[in-house]
């Protein structure tokens, strides 16, 4: 890879580093779509766009809309509500596939959009898979390295479940950014065939 080209991906795994962890700064969001949350199921996916600066940035690496800077698996445990998601520490870069409460996960967030597989099959082989990898404490990608599934970015661990609940490792395929790099888009997930939006009213989640 060439060196400007691998210099710039790693700055690119800092900023996701910093996209994908909680935001912070501004007011909490008011105005989005709400849910209600007792018609969410696990292994729907939530994405949102986080108010911080390098939220900012890391959308425009998700795809053609740009509507967000981060992904993850909804998960139900009896009334308490989940996201499974990858993050990391916005300062060192250094974090994992961990599971916060949907509260916490939306909080403050400019935009944010459920979304429900058209298969149940699907929808709860995603969300075992990716419960699975969050057990297990798989360590944040920060790389964006395809090679093994050793260490997860938020992308990555949402299209991996995917193509892993689907038995098609093309399922989701990575996105070219140059001959010798690729990587997930947020937008290459949700365009996929198997998603549908779940409808939202005026107001904020219910949670």
């Amino acid at each position: 890879m060439p060196f400007s080209i691998r210099n710039a991906l790693l700055a690119v795994g800092c900023l996701v580093a910093s996209a994908c962890s909680s935001p912070s700064g501004g007011s909490p969001s008011d105005g989005l779509p709400f849910v209600e949350v007792d018609s969410m199921r696990s292994g729907d996916l939530v994405c949102r766009l986080g108010n911080g600066y390098f939220s900012g940035i890391f959308r425009r690496f998700s795809g053609e809309s740009e509507r967000f800077s981060h992904i993850g698996v909804f998960h139900r445990e009896g009334d308490s509500c989940f996201v499974i998601h990858a993050d990391a520490d916005e300062l060192n870069g250094v974090g994992s596939v961990r599971m916060e409460s949907l509260s916490e996960f939306l909080r403050q967030s400019h935009d944010h959009q459920f979304y429900r597989f058209t298969t149940d099959s699907i929808r709860c082989g995603v969300d075992l898979i990716a419960h699975d990898y969050f057990r297990q404490g798989i360590p944040f990608d920060n790389r964006f390295d395809l090679a093994s599934n050793s260490s997860l970015y938020c992308t990555e661990l949402v299209a991996v479940a995917i193509n892993r609940a689907t038995h098609k490792d093309s399922t989701i395929a990575p996105f070219s950014l140059s001959e010798s790099f690729c990587y997930y888009r947020i937008d290459d997930i949700l365009n996929c065939g198997l998603l549908e939006p779940i409808p939202g009213e005026g107001g904020t989640s219910r949670q």
